[in-house]
């Protein structure tokens, strides 16, 4: 008799393992099935769309939704986005003045009144900032266009005149570099003078 308790013993581990190792084994191959099925059907969904049998869900939702709204629902208001910023201010407008146009506008309509009429202000600013810098642009150009034809106007001098310059130039560094060494020997400093020896 404990030589068949010992074999139940020992096989009742083993048979633990294979049966936690089944479970294990039937979830994988479940949540395989699952994840598979489920691809499947975005595979086929997307062939759908390609040939042309069914349309994306974005525009039958737009079909079917209704434009009433129920308590505690706010407005679906598309933020506006121009080709140009006289264009976004105009769209903005059109926001604020839809946002308040209820005859009992709620918080959520004054909020988005508010900021409509944040985004109009700073799109004003950003005008303003590229007016101005589009006006310094012009004026660094006018600028450098009028030194431009001041530099074409002015004559050359004549070959006279150049070597008067020349002269001129050549005094004034010979002035400043014997000035300097009047300066140094006033100061203690002699240049030294050089001296030859007789090499016998």
């Amino acid at each position: 008799m404990n030589a068949v308790m010992t074999q139940a013993v020992a096989s009742d581990p083993i048979q633990r393992f294979d049966a936690s190792r089944r479970r294990n084994a039937e979830s994988a191959y479940n949540r395989n099935v699952q994840y598979n099925g489920q691809n499947q059907k975005t595979v086929e969904d997307l062939e759908a769309l390609l040939i042309g049998e069914k349309e994306p869900e974005f525009v039958q939702s737009k079909r079917h939704a209704s434009p009433q709204l129920g308590t505690g629902q706010m407005k679906q208001i598309v933020l506006p986005i121009g080709t140009t910023l006289e264009e976004t201010i105009a769209s903005w407008r059109d926001v604020r003045a839809e946002a308040i146009s209820e005859p009992e506008p709620t918080t959520a309509d004054y909020n988005l009144a508010a900021t409509a009429s944040a985004k109009i202000m700073r799109t004003e600013a950003q005008i303003i900032l590229h007016n101005r810098a589009q006006s310094e642009i012009d004026i660094a150009s006018a600028c450098e266009e009028a030194d431009t034809s001041k530099m074409a106007s002015k004559e050359l001098p004549s070959v006279v005149e150049r070597e008067i310059l020349i002269m001129q130039r050549r005094y004034e560094k010979a002035i400043s570099t014997y000035s300097f060494q009047v300066l140094m020997k006033q100061k203690g400093f002699e240049i030294d003078r050089p001296s030859f020896y007789k090499i016998a």
